[in-house]
């Protein structure tokens, strides 16, 4: 279930813009079936990598290490950002917000001024 929410954009300095994030905040099954998913991934390149000639003896234990990194990393997430728009607070460029995950506070990069543009929930 998706849940919209209002949003404040901010480039480091005073000025600041508003908009909005649909969002899908994890529940603890949620948060264990994706850091299952993420291990399940790296481990199945782990396994596949055995097969790779020479490298196989640097690919697996990064592979087995970074399935841990990631699992830990999904577990820990607060959810799912599924789209978004806000205004860039510098030049002013509307800037959608792709899919990605929810850790405050979000970032995307304005394709016009190349600035890092932050997104926190909106006070009330």
């Amino acid at each position: 279930m998706s849940e919209r929410i209002e949003i404040e954009s901010n480039v480091m300095d005073d000025r600041h813009t508003s908009g909005y994030l649909e969002i899908k905040v994890f529940n603890p099954a949620d948060k264990t079936r994706t850091a299952l998913k993420k291990l399940a991934i790296w481990w199945g390149l782990s396994i596949l990598s055995i097969l790779i000639p020479v490298f196989h003896f640097v690919l697996v234990p990064l592979f087995f290490f970074l399935g841990f990194f990631f699992a830990r990393k999904g577990y820990m997430s607060e959810g799912q950002v599924l789209s978004g728009q806000t205004a860039c607070p510098h030049c002013g460029t509307e800037i959608k917000v792709g899919k990605g995950e929810l850790n405050w506070p979000v970032t995307e990069i304005c394709q016009s001024c190349a600035r890092v543009v932050r997104m926190e929930k909106k006070e009330a």
